[in-house]
């Protein structure tokens, strides 16, 4: 009898040893995949360039809009990535290029990222979308003399940070949405066969009095995107 209980006691033992490693190996599994979930999204968001502009792969199967670097739409595409700049030196507005709207494709000056692409609605029906600008990450609070102006079919608008004393806009500029958010807006009576021109370009504002030595080797990642209106 003395016997039968202890390797009665010991097959519990046993059990329960299996078990609780058993155990110990779901939440190793489920730790390592939570980790490596948040390292696929870090090494995403801190491998994209600088500037990348996508459009949602809906919009296209659904509405037939197509993007492209260049007017003839030979290289449609749903990605697009500006080249980034080792190094961005603050400059004025007005130094930039008159023709600056004029070129399609990347055309980065030395302290200025610039890019030019267009939006077609290919199919046979009137259309709509929505376009956004996103910021991923700041480094160094380099944000605050950022600039980032949207050249749409030729009409200019400039984006910046809001100023830090008043919250308002400062002059010549409209505000970000946020903090995470540059601009948001829609596009309605996108007709078919309509294209839509649109050249972004960032650069570091040397007038703007928060432009000081702080904000070297600072860093700010954004991103453009064209989506449906789910509104």
């Amino acid at each position: 009898m003395k016997d039968r209980l202890v390797v009665k006691t010991t097959a519990k033992e046993m059990y329960r040893k299996k078990l609780m490693t058993r155990i110990a190996t779901i939440i190793i599994a489920f730790l390592l995949l939570f980790l490596s979930l948040i390292y696929c999204i870090l090494y995403v968001v801190n491998t994209e360039g600088n500037f990348t502009i996508s459009l949602d792969p809906n919009l296209r199967s659904n509405q037939n809009i197509v993007m492209s670097p260049t007017l003839d739409f030979t290289n449609a595409t749903l990605v697009l990535e500006a080249k980034s700049l080792d190094y961005m030196d603050n400059i004025s507005e007005k130094w930039l290029p008159s023709d600056i709207d004029e070129i399609e494709g990347a055309h980065n000056g030395s302290s200025y990222i610039a890019y030019t692409f267009f939006i077609k609605n290919k199919g046979e029906k009137t259309t709509k979308y929505v376009v956004s600008i996103d910021i991923l990450s700041v480094i160094k609070n380099v944000d605050d003399a950022v600039r980032v102006a949207v050249f749409t079919n030729g009409e200019k608008k400039v984006y910046a940070k809001a100023d830090n004393k008043t919250n308002e806009a400062v002059p010549g500029t409209i505000k970000f949405d946020s903090d995470s958010q540059v601009m948001y807006k829609l596009r309605s009576d996108f007709k078919a066969g309509t294209v839509d021109k649109y050249t972004v370009v960032i650069w570091l504002e040397g007038d703007d009095p928060e432009c000081v030595d702080d904000i070297l080797g600072g860093e700010m990642k954004m991103k453009m995107s064209f989506g449906e209106d789910k509104s």
